[in-house]
Formats: structure tokens, sequence, C-alpha cells
């Protein structure tokens, strides 16, 4: 643990008037997503910040028991992509599929902040050639009393469906879905008409990172 926050801090840079703005000020991170070098960033409130510092962020923290009313933290993002836009969403994807929510499957932190794991069985492909069921993980989630968002992206719901767009990382085996633009919920059949349809054609016209 003393390592993963060592290695955690070593990529934070704490604003000097941080304890100054500890209502409006942010911190930066950046983290590394997937199995490649490409890096990620992210704008992080400053209450993760300061819990990162102090190493009060870690694993057996998470719990897989939400409070019934959360109070909730949004993690802004200040990415190399634009996460509304398909084309560059599907261009920084390893995989675009549809799929369906089985079941929550785990909690993680490997950067400060929680994590949450899905089983999650895949309906159709659009990039990628995906099969079976996979494990699909969201960068948020419940730490004590608090539910922590990305760009208030709510956490994926069992028995439903969703687009995803994820990037793999091989070390833990897990699919980590890109903020807003990488699990857009849909309920019936012509709503995932129009998402393979739209996304089918970004994906022709991806913008590769």
């Amino acid at each position: 643990m003393g390592n993963n926050i060592k290695q955690e801090m070593s990529r934070i840079e704490i604003p000097k008037e941080l304890s100054e703005r500890s209502k409006m000020g942010v911190s930066k991170a950046k983290l590394e997503i997937g199995n490649s070098k490409r890096k990620w960033s992210f704008i992080i409130g400053p209450a993760i910040a300061a819990s990162l510092a102090l190493g009060i962020f870690v694993p057996n923290f998470i719990t897989n028991n939400p409070p019934e009313n959360p109070i909730i933290k949004t993690m802004e993002t200040n990415s190399v992509i634009d996460i509304y836009n398909p084309r560059e969403v599907v261009g920084f994807s390893d995989n675009v599929f549809l799929g369906k929510v089985i079941k929550q499957v785990g909690t993680k932190s490997l950067n400060g902040y929680p994590e949450t794991q899905f089983e999650v069985e895949v309906i159709d492909n659009i990039k990628g050639e995906l099969n079976g069921t996979v494990k699909v993980n969201q960068q948020g989630g419940y730490e004590g009393e608090y539910l922590f968002l990305m760009e208030d992206d709510k956490l994926l719901l069992e028995e439903q469906t969703y687009l995803f767009a994820t990037r793999y990382l091989k070390e833990e085996n897990w699919h980590t879905v890109i903020p807003v633009g990488g699990d857009i919920q849909f309920s019936n059949d012509e709503e995932r008409k129009k998402l393979i349809e739209k996304y089918t054609k970004a994906f022709k016209e991806e913008i590769p990172f």
C-alpha cells in the first residue's frame, strides 16, 4: 500500500494554496489507462487530493454496501480527448460494444479513489471481438458515506444495457469505460439501432489518439 501511495503522490501536483482553496481549488493528477504508455489526464477535486496526500484512501475502506443517502463527490476530467465526441471516444477505445450488466463483482482503488467492477454480457461488437462475459471497470464508486462520480457519470446499473467504449487493462484483466461517452444506457430496440448506426459510423471515421 505504501508503494502505491508513493507512486500516486509522484503524479500529483498539490497547489501551494491548497489550504486556502480547500473548498474551491483543484489539483492535477495523471493516471495511465490500458496497456500502453498513453496518458489520460484528470483534474481531481481538493478533497480527493488532500486524502491522497494524507494516505486516507485505502482499499479496505471501499464497500460493497453503499449508504442509503450518500454524499456525492464529483471528479472532473481534463481529458486528452473530447469525451462527448463519438469519433474521438471510439478512436481512443480498444473495444466498443453493447452489453448487459449482470452484477457488480468488486471494488478496488488503484489511483487513490474508488473504482467499481461489473460482470457484463457482451451482446454486439462495434470495435473489437469480445464475447461471452467480461469484467468492466468504472472509475468511481462508494467510499464510506461518499459516492465518487467521474464527471457525474452515474454508476452502472445491474440488469441494464449499455453501449460501452473501453480501454483494456491487462494487469487487472478488465475493461475500463471512458466516462460519459463510454457508457451510454439504452432500453429498447430503437435506441439500440440508433446507437449501433451512430457508433459504427464513428468507428469508420474514428480519430485515433
